[in-house]
This record gives structure tokens, sequence and C-alpha cells, in this order.
């Protein structure tokens, strides 16, 4: 009998991870035996590659592509074990019968799956890694700019300014996986170029920027700064009908992004567990022989028999922390974007990520869906690429909800047009009109003929009809309900029908459509109009902390300065502008302290109503120094001044331009700055510094809207690159950069954190992992 148990791997220098389970037995000559006891030495290759050949040569860059790989290696030996374990209980059994040898081969297969992806991963990253160490023995300092916050990766004219800013003593050489497997003579003509440069002057700093990674296209080597003109076509950003190749995403991480869009109530969350297991059991027989899998939790109820008996289901894990909210009716029930992996084990290195988005036609009105619109668009920000975006809609509905159009609408205003290709239509339920699309098709075909992007397909091709409620029903079977007959048959169908669509809908997306490129230098009014609302708090407050220390040196001392000292909160935390808050001093000033409350679908910290609760990116502290400020007072007034420029410029942006609102958020945040200033007053004494911060925010706001009325009486051109550059210039000022700084900062976090936990591993095509909300 095998004796499977833990030895240790014995590396030089410590090389490599630790201890694996490999199989030890007298029986050698077992087929299962030498099967792990030779992929035992292959994954202690992998091992020291991953743990330590790779981190020498890649000399701390390309970081998340590392860690991609340590997370495969993860999955490999997770699944190692497990089939050791599985196969040693089948052998301990004493059965060698030919039902055990298919079980025992099954799980090769899917091992080698596993162990294919990761070899193909590491096929890709070794040679990168070697070529980043030799750049380094070269005296190059690699630069990924698809890492880069940059915001400008996609102008190479713009990336020379941002990282040689007039330095004579840099030269960039700018290049791509693609161009240098193309052209190596190329290459090593323009690197010997620049060292021969270097070796005349010493002081030379030599970098090479790779664009392999982002969606920038371009076209040739070239070595920065230009010496002369360099021809528009290579410098051209691609177009929004620029497509780019399926293997230039896809070969980037492998992942087939869908998008999942629905109206409230219309079950996307059942709709996502039913298409995982469809996915998994291609018959309903390996269904029913399984524990689903439920990403999601489903609490509903179904009728049984001729008398209608209904029975309440509740499947799955419902906790605290879940971002789903099922208290509610009519309230979408995804709170925020949730994406769910599937490993495609059918399909050797791809896996499905499905963004599951806040419904639209919220019950809690249009505003409701402008919040569920920003939450959809800024996990679409975080993509490179999206494969499809499917909508998902009942196909016996009455009427099209008017935030549908709202919701097209926005997404086509963030990514363009021709994002209209990659669009699919899902039908629920669609077992009550014999899987067609039954009335909603004329309603929506004539939504669609009206939308100033009026090329949409909506064609047998991207249509697919799904029944739910099989998948209902096998949860109703593992939950102890019996049915008669004749539903057993319509719901065998049923899952057969819906299995048969979801392989169309892959094929589709994998091999009809061409994935649409998500880039972080893109340039829309909706995009600026998301940077400038996440500027608003960083510009309100920086201006007041400046009028405060100008008050403080003419009033109480020069040598003494207040500085904000934003901290990072969690994403689940709003601040309450309902609870009392006691005023604290800093430098003689009395300032209120945010109020900071954990929120979970409702206040875990007060009952104070969800709209007195608005969402924070970091808490403000203060801090007190006794000294000047780093500053003259003639460049803060400057500075102060520049804000308030910019202030306006982006008010007239989203009130005349954006159209996001009809107020100056702006001026709104000045005059609530100026109540709670007065509150305080009120409060505490003294209070003679506060008092005159009232008094100059009073005249801050005096200038605001003279300048406003200046601008409306002559409007600029819509100039999308001039909000920009203004968005970029007001950035770059410290007391705004130190506060977006750790939104960003807080916002890596949160990726860091959006690791894929494995769900289950009974799926005979795939696996399931969960990634934790945006």
């Amino acid at each position: 009998m095998p004796n499977f148990q833990h030895i240790r791997w014995n590396y030089p220098q410590n090389e490599g991870s630790g201890f694996t389970l490999i199989p030890q037995s007298t029986v050698v000559n077992q087929n299962s035996d030498q099967y792990f006891l030779e992929l035992a030495t292959r994954l202690k290759n992998f091992d020291v590659m991953i743990n330590h050949d790779l981190p020498h040569l890649l000399r701390g860059y390309l970081k998340e592509r590392l860690r991609k790989a340590q997370q495969l290696q993860m999955h490999v030996m997770h699944k190692y074990m497990n089939d050791i374990e599985h196969i040693s209980t089948l052998l301990n059994n004493n059965r060698n019968d030919s039902l055990n040898q298919k079980l025992r081969n099954e799980l090769k297969l899917e091992l080698n799956s596993f162990v294919n992806e990761l070899s193909q991963y590491l096929q890709d990253l070794e040679p990168k890694a070697r070529f980043i160490d030799h750049l380094k023995r070269q005296y190059f300092e690699y630069f990924n700019v698809a890492e880069q916050e940059l915001d400008l990766a996609d102008s190479v004219l713009l990336l020379e300014k941002a990282l040689i800013n007039n330095n004579r003593h840099v030269r960039i050489l700018c290049s791509n996986d693609v161009l240098n497997n193309a052209k190596q003579s190329k290459l090593n003509k323009l690197r010997n170029q620049i060292l021969k440069e270097r070796k005349k002057n010493r002081n030379l700093q030599l970098i090479y920027a790779d664009f392999s990674y982002c969606p920038f296209e371009l076209h040739d080597m070239i070595i920065l700064p230009l010496n002369k003109k360099i021809n528009e076509k290579m410098l051209r950003e691609p177009s929004r009908k620029a497509r780019i190749s399926p293997s230039s995403t896809q070969k980037n991480d492998g992942f087939i992004n869908i998008l999942l869009i629905g109206e409230s109530g219309v079950g996307k969350s059942t709709f996502i567990n039913a298409f995982v297991n469809y996915l998994t059991f291609s018959t309903f027989e390996q269904a029913k022989s399984n524990k689903p899998t439920v990403l999601i939790p489903v609490s509903f109820l179904i009728t049984t028999g001729d008398n209608f008996q209904e029975h309440k289901i509740a499947f799955g894990k419902f906790d605290s922390t879940t971002t789903e909210n099922f208290n509610h009716s009519g309230q979408s029930v995804t709170q925020r974007c949730r994406s769910y992996v599937f490993a495609l084990n059918h399909m050797i290195g791809k896996k499905l990520r499905i963004i599951d988005a806040p419904g639209f036609g919220d019950t809690r009105g249009l505003d409701q869906d402008d919040i569920n619109i920003q939450h959809i668009l800024e996990c679409t920000r975080d993509l490179t690429h999206l494969n499809a975006i499917c909508f998902l809609l009942k196909p016996n509905a009455a009427r099209l909800h008017t935030s549908f159009r709202t919701c097209l609408t926005q997404l086509f205003d963030l990514l363009g047009p021709n994002a209209s290709q990659n669009i699919l239509f899902c039908f629920t339920n669609a077992r009550s009109t014999f899987y067609t699309s039954g009335d909603i098709a004329l309603l929506l075909r004539s939504m669609l003929d009206s939308l100033s992007t009026r090329d949409i397909p909506f064609k047998k091709a991207n249509t697919f009809f799904f029944d739910s409620e099989s998948f209902r029903y096998l949860v109703a079977l593992h939950n102890g309900i019996r049915f008669n007959g004749q539903e057993n048959e319509e719901y065998f169908m049923s899952w057969s029908k819906s299995v048969e669509e979801s392989n169309r809908l892959l094929n589709y997306v994998c091999k009809e459509l061409h994935p649409y490129s998500l880039h972080n230098g893109w340039q829309s009014v909706k995009h600026a109009q998301l940077e400038i609302v996440r500027m608003i708090r960083p510009i309100l407050e920086a201006m007041r902390n400046i009028l405060r220390n100008f008050i403080l040196w003419d009033m109480d001392s020069p040598n003494k300065s207040i500085v904000l000292w934003p901290q990072p909160v969690l994403r689940s935390s709003k601040l309450c502008t309902s609870c009392k808050r006691d005023p604290v001093q800093a430098g003689n000033f009395w300032i209120v302290p945010d109020n900071i409350h954990e929120f979970q679908n409702r206040c875990l910290v007060c009952s104070c109503h969800q709209n007195q609760h608005i969402v924070v990116d970091y808490k403000l502290k203060y801090k007190v120094f006794h000294h000047a400020s780093n500053y003259e007072q003639n460049q803060m007034n400057d500075l102060i001044n520049q804000m308030n420029f910019a202030s306006i410029d982006f008010a007239y942006f989203l009130i005349n331009v954006a159209r996001s609102t009809t107020e100056d958020p702006f001026l709104v945040g000045l005059l609530g700055i100026i109540e709670e200033e007065k509150q305080i007053c009120a409060q505490k004494k003294p209070n003679h510094l506060n008092l005159a911060l009232v008094k100059e925010l009073d005249e801050l706001i005096v200038s605001h809207k003279e300048q406003m009325k200046k601008i409306q009486s002559n409007p600029p051109e819509d100039n999308l690159d001039a909000i920009y550059e203004r968005i970029n210039t007001v950035c770059t000022y410290p007391m705004i950069r130190e506060q977006i700084a750790v939104t960003r900062e807080n916002k890596n976090k949160q990726k860091d954190k959006h690791h894929e936990v494995q769900v289950s591993e009974k799926s005979t095509r795939g696996n399931i992992y969960l990634s934790t909300p945006c």
C-alpha cells in the first residue's frame, strides 16, 4: 500500500518556499505513485523559480505578475495535495475496479490542466525577468508604464514631459515585447546607441519604458527625449473605433471579463449562480449528484403540487459583511460591484470573470442609479479590458425602465460608442416564452433605435435565453422538496437548454468578439466628471486650511502652522453629517473632527437616515507644527487663487458640459463649511480665530460667484484636453496630492484584497473563485 507523507525539500541557500506532500511507496511501479513522484520534481522546480529565481531576476519589478505566479502555484499545490488524498482513499479501500481507475484518470487530467496553466504563465514571465535583469546590468532602470499612476500613459509626448521634465541627462528607450521579438537587431542598436552616450556622460540616466502591458499602441521603438518631430501616426492614441486583437489583452491576464447589468429584481444573483452551475454540470444528473455551487446566498419561495404548497428555500451563507441586501423589496440586492472568477479547465489558461453590478431602476430613485453607475464605472476602470457587457432582461416585461436608457447612455459616455459591439442581451425566465424574447423585443428595438449610438446589435447571435428556475429547482431538491413527474421533466429540459445557451454565449464571446480595451489614459466627459467629483473635498479642505494658516500667522503666531493629515478609511465607511461632533482644538483653532461610521447596507454606529451619510475616501486629521510653513505667504496666496479658479472651471464643466448637476458643488461645499464654522463659534469660546475664518470664507464665496458669472457670460469652448490639463495641474498641488494619494493608497489596499478564494472543487469542467467587492 502506498504511504503519503510530508517530506521537506532541501534547497541550497534556502531557495524555494518549503515542503509539500509527495507519495512514498514500497510499490514504486504503481502508475499513480510514479506520476506523483515525477510531478513532485516538476513542482519543486516551479517552486525554486517562483520563490527564488524570479524575485532575484525581477529586482522588485512586476510585483503583481509575480504575485499571480505565486497564487497559481498555491492553487496547483492545493489541487495536488487534495488529489493525493483522494487517490490514497481509493487505494485504501482495496478497490481497483475500472470506476476507480476512471476517477483517478479524471483527477490527473484536471491536475495537468492546472500545472500546464502555471507552466505557460512562467514561460511568459521568465524571459521578461531575465530581460529586466540584463537591463539592470547595463545601467537601465526598468519602468512599467501600465503600473504607474501617471494618467499620462496614453501619450508618448506626455510621458516624456512627466519623466524627463527638461532634464537633459535622461534617455528613455520605449518599446514592448512584440517589438522586441520582431526587431531584435533594432533593439540592440538603440540600446548600444544610448550606452555609447553614457560612456561619454556618466551622469546620464537610462530608462527602459515597457509598453507591453498597457493598451497604448506603440508602433515602433523610440528614444526620448525626441530629437526630431515624430511621425504623428507613431504617437497617435488608438481611436475609440480601433480594435485590439483578441490575443493582445487575453494574453495579458487570461481573463474573459463580462460585466453583468440588469434592472433591480431581474434576478442577476440567481442568474450568476445558475450560469456557473450550467458551466460546471453539463447534465442535470451530474448536478443532482453534487452539491450546487452557490456564490451568492439565495432565498426564494417555491410552490409544488396541485394545491400550490409554498416552501421557503434559503441556501448559501448569509452574514453581516455581505454586500448584498435582502431586506428591502425593490432595492438592488447587490449593493456594490462584486467579481466572480470561474477557471475554465476545458480552456487551459482561461478564466471567466463575471462582474455583478448593482441593479438599475432602484426604488431609491435616480440618485441611487447614479451611485450604482459610479460603482460600475469604478470597477471597469480597474480592468484592462471587457470582453462583453451583458444586459439581463425579462422577456415578458411590459415596459423598459427609463433608467435602462440612462445606464446605456452613461456607459457609452465613458467607454465610447464602439463598446456597443460588445453588448449582449440575456433573458431570464425564458421558459415562459418558449425561449424567445417575448413582448419586450419590440420595446427594446425601439429604445435602441432611439439612442444616439444606433449601431447596438440586437440579433440572434448576441441574444441568449436562460431559465434560472431550473437552478432553483436544483436547490429545492437539495432542500428535500419533492416534485411530480411532469415538473421533473420540465426542469430537466430547462437545464439542458440553459447549458446549451451557456456554451453558445461563451463561444460567441471568445470567438466572435474582440476585447474592448479599458486603459487608464482614456479621456471622456464621464471620466473627467468622476475625476473632478473626487477632487471636490480635497480642494475645499485645502482652501479652508490655507485660510486657517493665514489667520494663524496674522493673529496668533507666525511660527505655527496647521497641516492636513489625511488617514485611510475602510471602503465600507461613511461620514455621518447628523450625529453630534464635539470640536477639538488644533493651534487655537476649533475643528470639527470627521465622524466616520462603519457602513454595511446600513450604518452600524447610529440610526440616522442613509441620506445623512456621505461616502468619504479618507479621514482628515490635523497636526500642528511650531515652526513656519514650508511655503511663503505669497506662494500660499497664489495656491488658493489657483484652486479657486480651478473650482470655477470644474463647476462650469459639471453643470454645462457633463450636465451631471444643476448646482455648483464647490459653492454648496463652501456654504456647508461656513455653516459648520458658525456652529463651532456658537459652541466654543474663545472663537476669534474661527470667526475670522468665517469672514475669509465669505469673501472667498464672493470671489467664487463673481468668477462664475464671468465664465457664464463668456463660455469657453468645450475642450476636453484643457479640462484634463487643469485636473493634472491641480493634482500636483501638495495639499491636494496628499489627500488624493491616501485615496489611491486605500484603493490599492482594497485591490490587494481582491484575491481569489476557491469556492468549490467538485466541478467537472472548472473551478470557481470569488473576488472581494470592488
